[in-house]
């Protein structure tokens, strides 16, 4: 056997990680009716495929933070990609709707690429550096939901659903023998025990700055989350337009995110973190704070309302990187906990915006009302980020 690797692994490595965690979500969205076919379920049963999924991922970001910071990022990726591989092969081989969604939880583990890529690129980056490294694997991020449900559509026609379980099985076995070759340990900190992690936790609990980058990310995720449950609703019933343009403006979001991570992964070196997240958070402020005058002009039509949304993604591509960094600078020792308890909270941001967005306008299908909500979380994010411009990180305690 090769000996372990001590480099750093290659940003390649970290992006394939960050899509597999990001794919395995919605690449098998289109599997989902004729699962419940075979499975002889309803497809509400069927997409808790989905939702437990993305419940349990976020549980699991709170604990496979920690879990690095004490044992080192190499050993917790490595059992949580071959827990994934394995878990993958098990929802192939299901008989049963209960077997499977024992295996679909426990897939739930790839999560960790998602965690400990932010984290690796932090153990091995300076703020401002991190930040255009992972204006990179944002980009990934962006690209993956785009195309995944139309890999796995096809997939589905062509050589049936489960066919998509089996790409999972065999990129999880792919990335466990890169990461096995590639992925040298990058936390220098670990190995300080329970105890003393323990006491270091609540210094980053206490943090300003950490709280700072962390809900303007969430706040600007809610935006986007905001977004995507009201346009199904307004599109519909407001304008009465075809499932395949309500498609079309679902992606227009994540077509600006693309523009803004590039714009991230330019520039993040030439910008302190903090102010890097704020100009991202005042686009997204300025955009929407147009796309109510812009819609009133328009007589209220269809392209005067989403015409301005693509800034929603362009503010989001900018900022999120560099929050992302500046969340795992404050208490660099803490890195992976940080990038894992932000993540948490940034999934709660999305998951509870995108239920007061549907309680909202699906009372009352009204554009201005997402209009208004999409501004006042805009206008949270801003006053989110303006404390880490004062913040400073913490010491790091002496080992």
């Amino acid at each position: 056997m090769r000996p372990i690797p001590t480099h750093p692994p290659r940003l390649s490595t970290l992006v394939l990680i960050t899509i597999l965690g990001i794919v395995s979500v919605n690449m098998f969205l289109p599997s989902l009716p004729n699962m419940a076919k075979a499975f002889e379920i309803t497809y509400a049963q069927a997409s808790l495929s989905i939702s437990v999924f993305m419940l349990v991922t976020a549980v699991l970001q709170v604990v496979i933070g920690p879990l690095s910071d004490l044992y080192g990022r190499r050993p917790v990726l490595l059992w949580s990609l071959a827990i994934f591989t394995l878990a993958s092969l098990g929802t192939v081989l299901a008989p049963d709707f209960s077997t499977f969604m024992v295996f679909r939880v426990l897939q739930s583990s790839v999560i960790a690429g998602n965690v400990l890529s932010r984290a690796i690129v932090r153990d091995t980056s300076p703020p401002s550096e991190a930040t255009s490294r992972l204006g990179t694997i944002g980009m990934a991020i962006a690209l993956g939901p785009m195309l995944a449900p139309v890999v796995g559509g096809t997939l589905d026609q062509v050589l049936g659903w489960r066919s998509t379980l089996w790409v999972f099985f065999v990129a999880g076995a792919a990335l466990v023998w890169l990461c096995w070759h590639d992925l040298g340990e990058t936390n220098s900190t670990r190995g300080r025990g329970f105890a003393a992690h323990f006491r270091a936790y609540p210094a980053l609990l206490s943090n300003v700055g950490f709280w700072s980058y962390t809900f303007s990310v969430g706040f600007g995720m809610g935006v986007f989350f905001a977004y995507l449950a009201a346009t199904p609703i307004l599109a519909v019933a407001v304008f009465d337009l075809p499932e395949s343009v309500v498609g079309a403006l679902i992606g227009l979001p994540p077509i600006g995110f693309v523009c803004g991570s590039y714009l991230s992964r330019r520039f993040g070196g030439r910008f302190e973190t903090a102010h890097m997240v704020l100009i991202g958070r005042l686009i997204s402020l300025v955009g929407l704070g147009l796309a109510l005058p812009i819609w009133w002009l328009g007589s209220g039509s269809a392209l005067s309302l989403f015409v301005t949304i693509p800034v929603i993604g362009l503010a989001n591509g900018i900022s999120t990187p560099a929050g992302m960094a500046g969340a795992m600078s404050v208490r660099p020792d803490l890195a992976g906990s940080a990038a894992g308890l932000s993540g948490a909270v940034t999934v709660g941001c999305a998951a509870a915006m995108t239920a007061v967005s549907g309680a909202l306008i699906g009372a009352s299908a009204d554009p201005a009302r997402m209009l208004w909500l999409l501004l006042g979380l805009a206008l949270l994010s801003v006053l989110s980020a303006l404390p880490a411009l004062q913040a400073r990180p913490d010491p790091a305690p002496q080992t």
